[in-house]
């Protein structure tokens, strides 16, 4: 293997967490490239007004921009692709199938994040792409504060939601779009308990009006009319990559990273929602600070 050829890591995923590890190390003079299939949850994000340093809240493709800004003035870039298929040699290095080439490198992180379970009701796309589905209530439920706010869920995880929903507004109903398939009578009745809203049925149509309220058309005739929608049916893990390389998951498919945040493969970390961790942006830059140099300090000890 030439050296100049060798990445000293390969980056999967442009979001905060690929590009911060990014900057971090290109500042350490390592080779890297990052590869990025161009679906960053980041890029769903209206206005973020909890990100530190942005009073007025920024949107998620601005700060996006701005991180590989900041990644093209420190030497490195992001090259549009799809990794297929990752393997490692016997010597530890990994091998990184895309459509077109193989590439080799001595440590890859994974930054490739989650990805939000939509259900599957009409008009629910629309409605999102005018920023009224929301699904982080740790990032914004502060700006609807004392609003009529509805939850689509379908169990316990949709449950707790709503609970933790309940700090910001009394308005709150649960929406159960599996009509009680999922739900207990515990879990009834801690909604009850919290003085939160229930409705059960199945959903015909999502709609909205000049005023920007979103209407909720159930099959058997009712409506029901809310300032906001908050999606809580949970997340699907982009952790096929990982599979082939027998990397440690949890039971709901999250990667399991040391305090290096590196998986049970040597040579393998992973940063961002992934690893099942408070899914905010500050933590995924965080971890990969945290991931850069320990990638950084593990090829200079080699």
């Amino acid at each position: 293997m030439d050296d100049d050829t060798l990445l000293d890591c390969l980056i999967i995923g442009a979001g905060p967490a690929g590009l911060t590890a990014g900057i971090n190390l290109s500042r350490f003079y390592r080779t890297i490239r990052i590869i990025d299939a161009g679906y960053s949850r980041a890029s769903l994000i209206p206005c973020s007004h909890n990100y530190p340093g942005y009073p007025d809240g920024i949107g998620g493709n601005e700060l996006l921009d701005q991180l590989r800004t900041q990644l093209r003035v420190n030497g490195g870039s992001v090259s549009s692709g799809t990794v297929l298929r990752l393997q490692r040699t016997e010597d530890g290095l990994f091998l990184a199938h895309t459509d077109s080439e193989v590439i080799h490198a001595r440590t890859v992180l994974l930054a490739t994040g989650v990805v939000d379970i939509d259900p599957e009701l009409e008009g629910f796309q629309a409605v999102k792409e005018q920023g009224l589905i929301r699904y982080c209530p740790i990032c914004d439920g502060f700006e609807f504060s004392n609003e009529c706010i509805g939850i689509i869920a379908r169990n316990e995880h949709g449950v707790r939601e709503s609970v933790f929903i309940k700090r910001f507004s009394a308005n709150l109903t649960m929406i159960d779009i599996d009509n009680g398939a999922f739900l207990d009578q515990r879990a009834t009745d801690q909604l009850a308990n919290e003085d939160i809203s229930l409705v059960q049925g199945l959903i015909q149509r999502l709609s909205t009006d000049d005023q920007q309220l979103i209407h909720v058309h159930m099959v058997d005739g009712r409506t029901y009319t809310f300032d906001v929608l908050y999606c809580a049916l949970g997340t699907r893990v982009r952790s096929d990559l990982s599979r082939g390389l027998g990397a440690r998951r949890n039971s709901d498919d999250y990667l399991i990273v040391d305090e290096h945040m590196q998986t049970g493969v040597e040579g393998l970390y992973a940063a961002g929602d992934m690893t099942n961790r408070l899914s905010q942006i500050t933590v995924a830059t965080g971890q990969a600070a945290i991931a850069a140099t320990a990638i950084h300090n593990r090829l200079q000890h080699r």
